[in-house]
């Protein structure tokens, strides 16, 4: 029989979500359960060999699992301009036009999941705060 529960998760579901300091910046985020986010990390172990206890020892890549995971978790953003930047991580802007807008790109958003500590905050807090899926997907299928 299939499984009620299984049935009840939100399959690929993504919301955006507003970013909290910066005005128009939102940022399409998909729900990661912890089997995608074991993926994510299983995905990003590296194995080196300790001389001392004469085993195998685990490592996390932190740079491949934060590629992964932004692969995985982000799906876009919109709003986002050069003067937003300042307040994300340190940059120097002097010189550039602050309303140009930066378009999302997974190239990006590695980025500034690695460089930015509160835009990682950021995506951490929002997956926590799964009620924000979970009542999109009821919206969703209330519409279809």
């Amino acid at each position: 029989t299939m499984s009620k529960i299984k049935n009840l998760i939100a399959e690929q579901s993504s919301v955006w979500v507003e970013y909290p300091d910066i005005d128009g910046f939102e940022v399409n985020l998909k729900y990661l359960t912890r089997e995608d986010l074991m993926k994510v990390r299983n995905a990003a172990l590296t194995y080196k060999f300790n001389k001392r206890t004469r085993q195998r020892e685990e490592e996390i890549d932190n740079d491949r699992f934060l590629e992964n995971y932004a692969e995985k978790a982000i799906m876009g953003w919109k709003g986002l301009k050069v003067k937003h930047m300042p307040a994300l991580m340190p940059v120097d802007i002097s010189g550039i036009d602050g309303e140009d807008v930066i378009e999302y790109s997974n190239e990006d958003a590695i980025e500034l999941l690695k460089n930015s500590t509160v835009f990682d905050q950021f995506v951490t807090d929002t997956m926590n705060d799964f009620e924000q899926f979970s009542k999109k997907k009821a919206e969703t299928d209330a519409k279809n």
